[in-house]
């Protein structure tokens, strides 16, 4: 079937999301979707039937990456790339479809299964594979909902030391918190509350969606899931979880005392990308003229970390054409998914 765009998918545990190349740095169209996988396949279905809605899947090529095989609805990461394939083949039969391996470029369906390992989790070299065709130099950093991950590139060429998850956390070129899903306890052993530093809870009661609203950055398109206690996600009911994580109640009049814990939350876990930022650095030798990118829905911690570390600060935007402003999310909070679309068609059509 004849075609001339390629629409790029990042399929993750919690969200999927989709942009359609038109040229090999151009995206016309973006859309993000909740999609709860650790429930199963049938939220997938779920999500792509609403996409069906927007997109006209049979006029493009596919490109794909994911990290929802890492959900604990599948046995093992194996389990849930074979699944994954499975389930994209099905959707898009009679499709060309092709699937991001990382080093090993864009692969069948049957390739992509046998090599799992270099399927599994690779978005984030899409993210950066992308941006070495637009930049020599770069410390590129993504912080989305549930992950940041930090990666550099020299010369045009992506470096890094792990591949895996399991290599990419031992050096901290994936630092497990995001902005949205992370639990406060994550990043936290205890916070300073009423003139004595109180020890946090273990428990489940609030999440990083609760820091940034209460710091008023959180994008209300990256709001998608459901609060921990399911109650509003305003301001106030920010403030009672977030309070309720240090044994203590949010009253209204109070409100500031634990506006002042989400900044000191939002300093912690800034600090923990920054150390891996600056470990990065070290090893790589790169100098102060070489910029940072920031991707996600939490880049405005990127801008943040940029400035704290003397650099210059370029968003994904900058680096891919796209003019719907009326769009509710940017192509910066899609980064992988618009990083194979355009990776791909820079592939099919060169």
């Amino acid at each position: 079937m004849q075609h001339n765009s390629v629409m790029g998918w990042d399929i993750g545990g919690a969200h999927v999301k989709v942009a359609l190349a038109i040229a090999a740095d151009s995206i016309a169209q973006i859309a993000q979707l909740p999609c709860s996988l650790w429930l199963g396949l049938e939220q997938l279905k779920i999500a792509i039937a609403e996409l069906k809605k927007d997109f006209d899947f049979s006029h493009s090529a596919h490109v794909i990456t994911m990290t929802g095989e890492l959900v604990d609805h599948f046995g093992t990461r194996k389990e849930g790339v074979l699944n994954l394939v499975k389930e994209m083949e099905c959707v898009l039969q009679g499709a060309e479809i092709h699937y991001f391996a990382g080093e090993k470029g864009l692969v069948s369906a049957d390739n992509a299964m046998a090599m799992y390992k270099e399927v599994a989790s690779a978005n984030w070299l899409a993210s950066a594979s992308y941006i070495a065709t637009q930049l020599s130099d770069a410390l590129f950093i993504d912080v989305g909902s549930t992950t940041s991950d930090v990666v550099t590139i020299q010369g045009h060429t992506v470096k890094f030391d792990g591949y895996t998850d399991a290599e990419r956390l031992y050096a901290q070129e994936l630092v497990y918190c995001g902005v949205v899903r992370t639990p406060i306890f994550a990043l936290c052993k205890s916070a300073p509350i009423k003139d004595k530093l109180i020890p946090i809870i273990n428990e489940y009661f609030a999440s990083t969606a609760d820091v940034y609203r209460l710091t008023k950055e959180l994008p209300e398109h990256a709001d998608m899931g459901d609060t921990l206690d399911g109650c509003d996600k305003d301001v106030q009911g920010s403030a009672i979880r977030l309070a309720r994580m240090f044994g203590d109640d949010a009253v209204l009049e109070d409100l500031s005392i634990w506006q002042h814990v989400a900044e000191y939350v939002r300093e912690q876990q800034l600090q923990m990308i920054i150390n891996a930022c600056r470990k990065k650095l070290l090893k790589t030798l790169q100098t102060l003229n070489t910029p940072i990118v920031g991707a996600g829905v939490g880049r405005f911690l990127v801008k943040d970390i940029a400035q704290r570390l003397n650099r210059s600060y370029i968003d994904f935007e900058q680096l891919v054409q796209y003019e719907n402003s009326k769009a509710a999310i940017s192509v910066g909070d899609c980064a992988p998914a618009a990083s194979v679309a355009c990776l791909g068609y820079q592939r099919i059509f060169s």
